[in-house]
């Protein structure tokens, strides 16, 4: 082996050596555990590992959609919240507050709670009446046809899932606008929004076009407002809040609520 081929050999695995010493630092360990969380648990909440559950879900239709989202809940709960939870406690030794899940400037996070709905009402009352939109939405009733919607529907069950529904969005705001904006900033500074905008932006890949045309500019705006006010509660109040109404005129605009 000649010196040069030699060298570029050792030049390799240094930079392989190098790379892995900085996977090991905090910013690499972030990064590494909630991508890997998130791949995990898979495009939509799908978790990869869900054929390990075909019995239980059935192939009743409206049971299996309802136990899909509860596992989908529970294992996203499990993933990119309780290990995250447990990593910042016991291996950065930080506060959960540090990543979003304090109070913050409560004033401003209420104003910007109301500016989000206002200015994004709109686009969600428009999403409500896109077909894909209708196919997706309520996660209750995905993959549901009208029919069978409209068999499953009851007031007491909706409002039932709907709140169950919020874990769903902690589960969202958290990985992305708490653990990966604030984990990742004393690092990137600023540019953390938009690591962690271009890695939600991924997740909505396999979402409906009308959907994932609008993610990267809420995925950058609702951060900066999460920094601002240092807290995550206001951006998940908005997008509960924000996708409630839209599941609602989704059920009126297919007919299966009658106002």
């Amino acid at each position: 082996m000649n010196t040069s081929l030699k060298t570029e050999i050792l030049q390799i695995f240094a930079a392989i050596r190098e790379t892995w010493r900085h996977l090991l630092t905090k910013p690499g360990v972030v990064i590494m555990s909630a991508f890997t969380a998130i791949v995990i648990w898979g495009p939509k909440g799908t978790p990869v590992f869900s054929g390990l559950f075909s019995a239980w879900l059935g192939s009743e239709p409206g049971t299996a959609a309802l136990r899909a989202q509860y596992l989908s809940f529970g294992s996203g709960l499990v993933l990119l919240v309780l290990i995250p939870f447990l990593l910042i406690r016991l291996r950065y030794r930080e506060r959960l507050t540090d990543y979003g899940l304090g109070l913050g400037d409560w004033r401003m996070g209420l104003v910007f709670t109301l500016i989000l709905i206002v200015v994004s009402i709109g686009p969600f009352i428009l999403a409500s009446r896109d077909p894909a939109m209708c196919q997706e939405y309520p996660l209750l009733y995905r993959g549901l046809t009208l029919a069978q919607k409209q068999a499953q529907f009851g007031w007491g069950s909706f409002l039932a899932f709907e709140l169950l529904y919020t874990s769903f969005f902690f589960i969202i705001e958290f990985i992305f606008r708490g653990y990966l904006l604030f984990g990742l900033r004393p690092e990137f500074g600023e540019y953390a929004v938009i690591i962690q905008m271009l890695s939600y932006t991924a997740w909505h890949l396999t979402k409906p076009t009308t959907e994932l045309i609008g993610t990267p500019l809420w995925g950058f705006v609702v951060a900066a407002v999460t920094l601002r006010v240092n807290s995550l509660w206001y951006v998940f109040l908005a997008h509960w809040l924000l996708n409630l109404l839209m599941d609602t005129l989704i059920l009126v605009h297919l007919g299966v609520i009658h106002l």
